[in-house]
């Protein structure tokens, strides 16, 4: 499926990479874009034609992970791993101020953090893996609601070796997320599911010395099975879906695509500009990123796209459908992305869904439909819509 629309709204070279990068609404209401690389995290915000600079910060320690959300009202806080504790920041007149910190683990390194609702109670709880802990850490903010005083630790879970990759799975309605880790072991790769539950975290189906090192996880609904299925970068240039049918049944890869180049650094999934079906997209140190359009049912991808870049680092998709993109080498970029047969309309100041509408003979009630709109009396200047096709 070729790309009918590439379009690049934030290029930069100079952030000294190399660069991980989350979304989340911290000061906008439109997804803003966090990226951090070494020991610096960067926050900025949309704009009617692309995304600038709105605060910067230096820890003046490395940092190893970032995650974006925990919630309050609406706006999200950013969270920050570093070899020995987890920092949360938030935004504060136009600046990153910081909240909380963990209390330390000296020479934990916290090389990635994962959030999701573990409790029922629709409190995000954080969970990072400490790679030279070999261990998982669970916290969850203090205080009623999820509106504390800093984050309070949980519970500990040794893992089968250093962990170095997060990825939460959802299931069914009423069912907790799974926990997926890849861990090194033996100078070979491994995963393993976790359940949190009120009783302990129960272990779950796992795989042992995988074909290639584990260099990118992700997980999304990708197959037609219930749920989501996990999928892996490997060091062998390929990626592989697994299907988790629960804690009870092994894991089994029901595809493994064809060679990507001579590695795969970087995986993220989600739902592309208006798209209603999630997207597994993968980086190369080519530049290049490959497209599955779910149901991923085939071992070649149904687009490519050459960014120009150096070696992908990172990707990851914003809730409106814009893809971010980080390098190993200090880069960071934005792209509009849409497939085939698809027609976009970049919001202008001063429009209304009613009168976009009115402009490609289609009703309101239809776009919002289409592009998964939750508030249609809220749409801003630069942001991307799908426009559907008359029969």
């Amino acid at each position: 499926m070729p790309l009918v629309l590439a379009e690049v709204l934030l290029d930069r070279s100079d952030l000294g990479g190399p660069v991980r990068i989350g979304w989340g609404n911290v000061i906008s209401d439109r997804p803003d874009l966090v990226a951090v690389a070494g020991s610096k995290a960067f926050l900025f915000y949309p704009t009617a034609t692309g995304y600038s600079l709105a605060a910067e910060i230096d820890l003046g320690t490395e940092i190893l992970s970032l995650e974006v959300g925990l919630r309050e009202g609406n706006r999200d806080k950013i969270l920050l791993g570093t070899v020995d504790r987890v920092v949360v920041y938030t935004a504060s007149a136009g600046s990153l101020v910081q909240l909380w910190e963990t209390v330390p683990e000296t020479g934990a390194r916290f090389v990635d953090l994962a959030l999701a609702r573990l409790n029922g109670d629709g409190v995000e709880s954080l969970i990072a893996a400490a790679e030279l802990r070999e261990s998982l850490y669970f916290y969850q903010p203090a205080g009623q609601n999820g509106a504390g005083q800093g984050l309070q630790l949980l519970a500990i879970r040794v893992v089968p070796g250093p962990p170095q990759y997060l990825a939460i799975l959802n299931r069914s309605e009423g069912q907790t997320p799974l926990i997926a880790v890849a861990y090194l072991i033996g100078g070979a790769s491994g995963l393993i599911l976790l359940n949190y539950t009120e009783v302990g975290i129960a272990e779950g189906p796992a795989l042992e010395n995988l074909p290639a090192l584990v260099e990118a996880l992700a997980a999304g609904d990708l197959r037609p099975a219930p749920g989501d299925e996990l999928s892996w970068g490997g060091s062998d240039g390929r990626v592989r879906v697994i299907e988790v049918a629960g804690l009870t049944e092994p894991l089994t890869t029901v595809l493994t695509s064809d060679n990507l180049g001579t590695s795969v650094p970087a995986l993220t999934v989600g739902r592309l500009i208006g798209d209603n079906v999630q997207t597994l997209l993968a980086g190369t140190p080519g530049g290049y990123i490959f497209g599955f359009r779910a149901p991923v049912e085939q071992t070649s991808p149904d687009w490519v796209l050459y960014t120009g870049s150096q070696v992908i680092f990172d990707l990851a998709v914003s809730s409106e459908g814009l893809l971010g993109l980080g390098t190993a080498g200090g880069g960071l970029q934005v792209w509009r992305i849409a497939a085939a047969g698809a027609m976009v309309h970049v919001v202008r100041p001063g429009e209304t869904l009613a009168s976009i509408a009115a402009l490609y003979r289609t009703t309101a009630e239809e776009l919002a439909r289409i592009n998964n709109l939750t508030n249609p009396n809220l749409i801003f200047p630069g942001q991307s819509l799908l426009i559907p096709q008359n029969p």
